[in-house]
């Protein structure tokens, strides 16, 4: 499952092939469970839940890179953001969506479960 990428954002990506990663990502095992990882390099020293077992596994940082090298300037987290926001109010109108198709499932189900009770105490 490879999550979607915005180039404002640290990607963490699961199952990528060798040709999809690129010089710039970190490419690091899970040290509980051994699953190969792959993170944008702007995740260097973040705390981030493995894929595979779920636990917290700190995303190494490179020979030669400092937290310092990823600082951004005030107009870039300005821009991020934003971003955030849309992507948040993205999933809230998502999940409106899901949860209003849940209470139509149920609904159905219940009429569903109607019918059968009343064929069976027909026959």
């Amino acid at each position: 499952m490879a999550e979607v990428q915005n180039e404002e954002e640290v990607s963490f990506r699961e199952d990528v092939d060798e040709a999809e990663i690129r010089d710039t990502d970190i490419v690091f095992d899970c040290p509980h469970c051994g699953k190969n990882l792959v993170i944008d390099y702007r995740g260097a020293g973040l705390q981030i839940n493995c894929s595979e077992c779920g636990e917290s596994v700190l995303v190494p940082i490179p020979d030669g890179m400092e937290l310092h090298d990823l600082d951004l300037d005030p107009g870039e987290i300005l821009k991020q953001l934003f971003a955030t926001r849309r992507n948040y109010q993205k999933a809230e109108l998502e999940i409106r969506s899901l949860q209003a198709r849940l209470v139509q499932l149920q609904e159905t189900l219940g009429v569903m479960q109607e019918v059968i009770a009343e064929g069976l105490s027909a026959s």
